[in-house]
């Protein structure tokens, strides 16, 4: 993807995102700038120049509030993507696809699902105390997330790594006798396990740095404050330096220039 075509595609997910927040503020959903999408906003601004992507996070009770209102909105312009409205869409977060666009992840190629250019909302589920349960958690969390993408024929291996695709060809062979349905219940029961629970954590499962990098204090949401992100206000956490530190470490400093690409791996792109 040429930095041309990347910026066009930056800027139809602003305005995506845009519309997102002023459904919040409307609704009294809170929500959160999270990820490279923070760190764009505090290191420059907007986006990661790089960055192909944007990322929303909410705790579960407001993201739940946000799917049942979104989902009036979804027509002519966008599409809500969840495991409930497409049946072979296998991720536990929600995706907004704006329509008459392509924006295909080389990951999901052979998936019959919306492919349009897209921005993330993910939720986030408390995360047990016990570190023993952390760990049960996020093994059984991993699993099934594992055996629903094979189910649905999502690509969870590089080109050259034959041992892996073999690995997820046996997993697909077990999911053939297990239903798609029985799989999503499963895994919404074990990422929701604990949120009746008051907890110091939670979790997004649809992140990409794996649980426990995921896994950040539940205190984070308590507060938040606005950002400047590409000349326009949208929330996230007050304490975001302390946030950016857990995942990224001095995130201040630029990456080395052979760790600047866009990294969802986009092989085709056909804007409206």
């Amino acid at each position: 993807m040429n930095d041309n075509t990347l910026r066009k595609v930056q800027l139809l997910q602003l305005d995506m995102a845009y519309f997102v927040k002023k459904i919040c503020e409307e609704n009294n959903i809170e929500y959160f700038l999270i990820a490279g999408t923070l760190l764009g906003s505090v290191r420059h601004k907007g986006f990661i120049p790089w960055d192909d992507d944007l990322d929303i996070g909410m705790l579960r009770k407001d993201y739940e509030k946000f799917i049942k209102i979104f989902n009036g909105f979804s027509g002519d312009k966008y599409h809500l993507q969840t495991w409930n409205t497409e049946k072979n869409y296998a991720l536990p977060t929600a995706k907004i696809r704006l329509n008459n666009t392509k924006y295909i992840e080389q990951n999901s190629y052979n998936v019959n699902i919306h492919h349009g250019v897209y921005i993330d909302i993910l939720p986030f589920d408390n995360v047990p105390d016990s570190s023993i349960h952390r760990k049960i958690h996020n093994i059984k969390t991993y699993i099934l997330k594992r055996l629903l993408l094979s189910k649905f024929n999502y690509e969870l291996w590089e080109n050259n790594d034959n041992l892996k695709k073999f690995f997820y060809s046996i997993i697909k062979l077990i999911t053939k006798f297990i239903s798609s349905k029985t799989l999503k219940k499963s895994l919404y029961k074990e990422m929701t396990k604990y949120n009746n629970l008051i907890t110091s954590k939670v979790v997004t499962f649809g992140g990409s740095y794996g649980y426990k990098k995921e896994s950040i204090l539940k205190s984070f949401f308590e507060e938040s404050r606005n950002f400047i992100f590409e000349e326009k206000n949208f929330k996230s956490f007050y304490n975001y330096e302390k946030y950016l530190l857990h995942l990224y470490g001095d995130f201040n400093v630029l990456p080395p220039e052979d760790k600047r690409y866009n990294r969802h791996k986009i092989i085709k792109i056909e804007l409206d």
